[in-house]
């Protein structure tokens, strides 16, 4: 099997979060002073470690910090089976947006850190340190009161508004499966951070590998499933909820500009997106027992 970490250090925050409380500080930015970042690098020398002892794999989830990215190169260079995954806000915001009057929409475990991180986070991808790019999608509304029009129903679902007065009680997540590739290929590729071809690596082929699914995902040889995007370069568009389709009032990159775009979206060689068009069924995916093997990159 291949174990998953979370990299905090739990006793820590639960001590953190109390004496944060009863001092009165109840604000959203309080999330991350109650999690420390030492905490996530300890507790990823610590993985790595009994995956060592155990002959194990070790499948570093949300990456968050350049200590934690130190850690994981260290551990492979001395001969762990250790991967890391970063997610794209980790590449771009920082604790201080959780100081805005709308910090809550940046509230997720762990949290994001410094400039310093996002720039040392964007180079160990470069480098191969780390070896995929997920999401971690975990969309919660930003005003749950409000309803909002979602596949051509009203929709309104208690969000973070619920932790108003007090962060402990806003819930933990960011919608992001939307905006992975678009803001990687402005921002990453586009930048000059990774190349097209890291970028496909990091956002198919590596986790097909990891999770026991190439070549048959990840690959475009023959005998693999055609899934496919047709990817428009050259594409200009200002992105936010109305392009991001997830079931929630916000988005974290509100009117960003971005250049590239998917145009069309094949599933086992049946289109599925056309332009804007939706043309998949409910039902459509197919379960996919893993091998478990797991290809070390």
């Amino acid at each position: 099997m291949l174990p998953m970490l979370h990299a905090e250090n739990g006793d820590v925050i639960d001590i953190l979060t109390n004496e944060a409380i009863a001092a009165g500080h109840t604000s959203a930015e309080w999330h991350a002073l109650t999690r420390p970042g030492w905490g996530g690098v300890e507790a990823v020398l610590r993985g790595a470690s009994l995956a060592s002892q155990a002959d194990s794999y070790l499948y570093v989830v949300h990456v968050n910090q350049i200590g934690e990215a130190e850690q994981i190169a260290y551990a492979r260079q001395h001969g762990v089976k250790v991967f890391g995954e970063t997610c794209p806000p980790y590449l771009f915001f920082t604790e201080q947006h959780l100081s805005r009057p709308d910090g809550a929409k940046w509230v997720c475990s762990p949290p994001m850190r410094t400039v310093a991180d996002n720039q040392g986070l964007w180079s160990a991808l470069a480098n191969g340190t780390l070896q995929t790019v997920g999401t971690d999608h975990c969309p919660f509304f930003f005003d749950g009161t409000q309803a909002i029009e979602y596949e051509g129903k009203s929709v309104s679902i208690p969000g973070k508004e619920l932790g108003k007065e007090d962060f402990t009680k806003i819930p933990n997540g960011v919608p992001g499966v939307g905006d992975r590739l678009p803001i990687l290929w402005t921002y990453g590729v586009g930048a000059g951070h990774i190349t097209p071809n890291q970028f496909v690596a990091l956002t198919s082929t590596n986790p097909a590998k990891i999770f026991g699914l190439y070549p048959r995902k990840g690959s475009l040889m023959p005998g693999a499933d055609a899934d496919i995007v047709i990817w428009d370069p050259s594409r200009r568009l200002t992105y936010g909820v109305a392009f991001a389709h997830h079931r929630t009032d916000y988005n974290l990159y509100e009117n960003w500009e971005l250049v590239g775009f998917p145009e069309k979206v094949f599933l086992r060689g049946e289109m599925i997106i056309n332009g804007s068009e939706w043309l998949g069924k409910a039902g459509g995916g197919k379960y996919l027992p893993r091998k478990p093997e797991t290809i070390m990159i």
